[in-house]
């Protein structure tokens, strides 16, 4: 690569944020090698089990973003997703329930569930057959924006020069830190367990939502594997709770899930690898400088109760591809052309950011606040409208300009 060039795009960061926004820029910036990724990582594009984002945790995707994911060439991810046709909400010891189904909305599903590592096989595949460059190993230690353009700096001394660079390092991003980019963010005091679970009944493609006064709980359909019924967990609950449901051995914890989450899915006949997570929420208040844009969990980390922070990040992309082919255009990259990004995704991240972290609390209340939130997830089920608008937004079908 020639130092002495202006590069078009960089992206620090080969996630699954960071390598879907290539796959996506590549389309308006069609010269060869004009989008590049950067990852600490390796990310052997034959065996993407080597990036740590694609392991065995699930994603939940909505239909909206699904249909994103085709239009860029990956239609695999909607063929190997475990399709959602309804969502069912419930909270344990009340009344108040409400299930939310694809037919309300006229659509064929509501979203689908796939797990990373299958997720990173469909992008890294997608990535060989592009003219995205990727380094990799290849850590950037520094960004430094520049009249024109902004330049990197890479451990091993390597300086490059890009039109705009996009930070997709994660939450703790060293380079957004490094720029001093405010943000606000909340600490939770519950942890969260991940584990697939082999159920004695098939979920039929209901994901569940089950909150709690200790914290939510979701399990989410997986497909079958082997004859076995499977459904991804995520269990919120008081940091010293989930370190005593780590040590449990797996049937004194399915003994306790059971419990917890009841017996829609029958018993519980075996869970698989347990991993716990530290939960917080994090908002990059300043997301655009001149030539520098954050995205992904380096913009907005999201409490996991509504599995709404990847199809968040899909929706920025969007966004910020068309914002970028005008910027290659007029050849301005600067904080004034780019601020149109963040002036289209304003509303929605502030709306899904908060959503996100108030539904928690929500249900965890009991008196005068508990018996309106549970007379309200009744009255949802007898008015149609407000379920259908409920359930478009959950599945992604409310255009953005309308997104409540």
């Amino acid at each position: 690569m020639d130092e002495s060039v202006t590069q078009r795009i960089g992206i620090v960061g080969g996630g699954m944020v960071g390598l879907l926004a290539a796959l996506a820029f590549e389309q308006s910036f069609p010269e060869p090698c004009a989008v590049h990724v950067f990852d600490s990582a390796a990310l052997d594009l034959e065996a993407p089990l080597s990036q740590p984002s694609f392991d065995d945790r699930s994603t939940a995707l909505s239909y909206d973003t699904l249909a994103y994911l085709q239009g860029l060439g990956l239609s695999s991810v909607s063929e190997q997703a475990c399709p959602i046709q309804s969502i069912h909400v419930s909270n344990k010891g009340r009344l108040g329930s409400a299930v939310l189904t694809a037919q309300q909305i006229k659509w064929p599903l509501l979203g689908g569930v796939i797990e990373n590592r299958v997720l990173g096989e469909a992008l890294t595949k997608r990535l060989k057959q592009s003219r995205v460059c990727v380094h990799a190993p290849s850590q950037v230690t520094e960004l430094r924006p520049k009249s024109q353009g902004v330049e990197i700096k890479q451990a091993g001394g390597q300086v490059l020069l890009f039109d705009c660079l996009i930070i997709a390092d994660g939450a703790q991003s060293a380079l957004a830190q490094q720029l001093g980019m405010l943000s606000v963010s909340k600490s939770y005091a519950n942890s969260a367990i991940v584990a697939n679970i082999e159920t004695a009944s098939h979920h039929a493609h209901c994901a569940y939502e089950r909150f709690s006064q200790q914290g939510p709980m979701a399990m989410l359909p997986l497909n079958d594997c082997g004859g076995s019924h499977r459904s991804a967990l995520v269990w919120t609950a008081p940091k010293a709770t989930v370190s005593e449901l780590m040590a449990l051995g797996d049937a004194q914890f399915a003994q306790r899930l059971e419990a917890q989450f009841g017996y829609r899915l029958g018993r519980i006949e075996r869970v698989g690898k347990r991993s716990m997570y530290p939960l917080f929420m994090m908002h990059r208040l300043e997301q655009v400088r001149a030539g520098v844009v954050v995205l992904g969990n380096a913009a907005h980390t999201l409490h996991p109760v509504a599995g709404q922070g990847f199809n968040l990040s899909v929706r920025d992309i969007r966004s910020l591809t068309q914002v970028l082919s005008a910027c290659l255009e007029e050849r301005n990259f600067s904080s004034a052309a780019l601020s149109q990004y963040t002036q289209r995704r304003a509303l929605d991240q502030w709306r899904t950011v908060n959503a996100s972290d108030l539904l928690p609390e929500l249900f965890q209340y009991s008196g005068a606040v508990g018996a309106v939130r549970d007379f309200a997830l009744g009255l949802m089920d007898l008015i149609p409208f407000i379920k259908q608008r409920f359930t478009a937004i959950a599945a992604g079908a409310i255009a953005e300009s309308d997104y409540v």
